[in-house]
């Protein structure tokens, strides 16, 4: 947390913290390949805060590039530069990266390493003795950067300097509370060529691709941020280090976006903020001043913020999709949460966004302490009767610094924080291995519920399907196809559609999980309203279902014995829905997972899978479904000796389709989401 304090430009602003020294600022990637997740534009403000100053500033967005790249950058500037201060920041989900950055930057200079971000607002002290940076900066940066930077160049007691952590006597020691910027408009604004923005919007292609939301056009955008933290407190919510509640001025605001399109020649604008405006006149002149630019935008707001004469009104200037933090349809849990917020008025919500012609981005979320399986269901049917097909569900996640990670601290729920805390940094891990279960839920049942949710996004997905008319191959991960919108009579003709999405960048198909099953979900242009289409119906792919097909078929043809792995649970509708595996001669189910193991699947009790199971089936030809740990399982079934021709694997299948050859193919370590929702398996809070 830090503290306001009031700037005095002829002392605080330039004379008094005025300096010389060379600043690499570095922004990690929470994802293996480049992307565009997030732009990295707190860093950026520090930056030009700091240039202003008059220190240099190197910048490296690790976001731009692939992981050998973002490696090799940083040796180059590391070794041919003079480097007087590394500085890098993250949030918590970072811990595992910022480690080994820090590991690696050690052997290669001399510079002070300086770690900010919301990664250093909570567990301060076992980040410090874990990650081991020489500082670290905790609350908003640019004041208390600043003074940290005064104190290295002169040769003064950083202990001197309040808002960081620093080292005396091999100890941490932290210096209390520092400062924050009261006034957001005395900020110069963000360094964003710096950090590289060229290159982040070239990342985004023109047909934006992703399972989550498919742009069809204009999908490019420059993010903004237009006031810092938020004004309400919900229990699962952090706002890391950001202080209360400030805001630019509208008119800041407009000229920053004016600037930036005239700049970048981008029609889009994705306003990061929690929480873009508390207040209706804020949005009212937000809307006044912005509708003369001919751009379209992004925020986020609360439901108890509008009403439809302001949606209508933000309509007109340019707003095409809002996010809602929905949460829960029941009161007992919006409640429970702190969100102040009635399941009537997302209701209202919904119906008048609706009416507006605004798209609507929302998410709920499973796991609070009050969850129990009637308060599930409340909400499973809210989201029925209001057609909130798209609405994802996510888990309840105990960030430090939250009112519910103390309630699990309480709890003895976490018994080791400083692991806990690494088990965040892959998060895909974290939601199935290492998640608390914060409920009265016993735990088996609580992640069959999760479970069962997580299939439930695939199945609602598909309950507004593409109205498909026509298409054809036109390369091995893209085909040209006509179809139309399922909500209003919008039709698209001769369209580019790639699969899997990473294919439309150029990047190597990922043939872990669940691939070739889970379809794209596509905004229609016209209405802003998603709709589903399914892998199957996409050419290029479709041609791959009916090879697989054609084999499962010979193998019913032939009442040959199948012994089936995994024993799929998210998938499992989706898979059954576009393959036919019914009158498979199935002799058994194997899996890893210990929860299934003595489960039902396919009529047979599942069992391990282990060399001495394997032995059992010595004519059966396994049939591996969609899964991560695929290659598990084929490692098993090598060192029994089972040969090539008896096994048929989903994954290696499609990824022999869809890559070209199997050489291509890549499982990243780990997938994140990004700030405004485009992947959904972890989302930062929104009001």
């Amino acid at each position: 947390m830090s503290k306001l304090v009031t700037l005095r430009k002829s002392e605080d602003l330039r004379d008094d913290l005025h300096g010389s020294m060379r600043i690499l600022l570095i922004s990690p990637s929470y994802a293996s390949g480049p992307n565009t997740m997030y732009f990295p534009i707190g860093l950026s403000y520090i930056s030009s805060y700091i240039r202003n100053l008059g220190h240099d500033v190197v910048a490296l967005n690790m976001n731009n590039y692939d992981a050998e790249e973002r490696d090799r950058r940083l040796t180059t500037l590391l070794e041919d530069q003079t480097i007087d201060v590394v500085g890098l920041s993250a949030l918590t989900v970072a811990f595992n990266e910022i480690e080994r950055l820090v590991r690696f930057i050690r052997p290669r200079t001399d510079a002070k390493i300086v770690l900010g971000g919301g990664i250093t607002s909570c567990e301060s002290e076992i980040v410090m003795q874990a990650i081991r940076p020489d500082f670290m900066v905790v609350g908003e940066g640019e004041l208390i950067f600043a003074r940290l930077l005064k104190a290295l160049e002169k040769g003064q007691d950083p202990g001197r300097v309040q808002g960081i952590w620093y080292w005396k006597d091999s100890q941490p020691v932290a210096t209390g509370e520092g400062l924050a910027v009261p006034k957001l408009d005395d900020l110069p604004q963000p360094d964003l060529d710096l950090f590289g923005m060229q290159e982040y919007l070239q990342i985004q292609s023109d047909q934006r691709v992703s399972y989550h939301i498919t742009h069809l056009y204009g999908a490019k955008h420059i993010p903004i941020t237009a006031s810092r933290s938020c004004p309400f407190r919900c229990t699962f919510c952090y706002h890391a280090g950001m202080g209360t509640y400030r805001r630019h001025s509208i008119p800041n605001v407009v000229e920053h976006i004016r600037a930036s399109v005239e700049k970048f020649g981008v029609r889009h604008v994705l306003i990061y903020d929690e929480l873009f405006s508390a207040n209706k006149k804020r949005l009212y002149e937000f809307c006044e001043l912005v509708e003369s630019f001919d751009i379209t935008w992004f925020c986020q707001l609360r439901v108890d913020q509008i009403d439809e004469i302001l949606l209508h009104r933000m309509r007109k200037a340019g707003c095409v999709r809002i996010s809602y933090g929905f949460e829960s349809g029941s009161d007992a849990i919006l409640t429970s949460m702190d969100k102040k917020i009635s399941a009537s008025q997302i209701r209202d919500a919904v119906v008048a966004t609706r009416r507006a012609k605004i798209g609507i981005q929302a998410n709920f979320l499973f796991g609070d302490p009050a969850e129990t399986v009637e308060t599930l269901t409340e909400s499973l049917q809210f989201q029925d009767d209001h057609d909130l097909a798209f609405v994802d569900w996510s888990a309840v996640i105990p960030y430090p610094g939250t009112r519910i990670y103390n309630h699990a601290l309480n709890q003895g729920l976490i018994e080791d924080r400083e692991q806990f805390v690494r088990a965040m940094g892959n998060v895909s891990s974290y939601l199935w291995k290492h998640m608390v279960n914060l409920t009265s839920i016993p735990d088996e049942r609580f992640m069959e519920l999760y479970t069962e949710l997580r299939e439930r996004n695939d199945v609602n997905h598909r309950r507004h399907r593409t109205l498909k008319t026509s298409g054809h191959v036109s390369s091995v991960t893209s085909s040209q196809m006509d179809f139309g919108c399922p909500y209003c009579d919008h039709i698209e003709t001769d369209t580019a559609i790639h699969y899997p999405p990473e294919s439309a960048q150029g990047a190597p198909v990922n043939i872990c999980g669940a691939i070739a099953v889970t379809g794209l979900n596509i905004l229609c242009p016209a209405c802003k309203r998603k709709h589903h289409l399914a892998a199957k119906d996409i050419p290029h792919v479709g041609r791959h279902y009916a090879s697989f097909q054609s084999k499962l078929d010979v193998l019913k043809e032939a009442q040959s014995p199948v012994v089936m792995l995994p024993a799929l649970d998210r998938y499992a509708t989706v898979v059954s829905e576009d393959m036919d595996f019914s009158k498979l001669n199935i002799e058994a189910v194997l899996d890893t997972r210990k929860a299934r193991i003595g489960e039902q699947y396919a009529g047979k009790a599942v069992e391990e899978l282990t060399g001495d199971a394997v032995r059992e089936h010595p004519d059966a030809t396994f049939l591996i479904l969609p899964w991560v740990e695929y290659e598990n399982a084929l490692q098993v079934l090598a060192l029994v000796g089972v040969q090539s021709d008896r096994i048929l694997s989903w994954n290696l299948h499609f990824g022999a389709g869809l890559s070209g050859s199997v050489g291509e193919r890549y499982c990243p370590p780990n997938s994140y989401r990004s700030p405004s929702g485009e992947d959904n398996t972890v989302r930062s809070a929104s009001a």
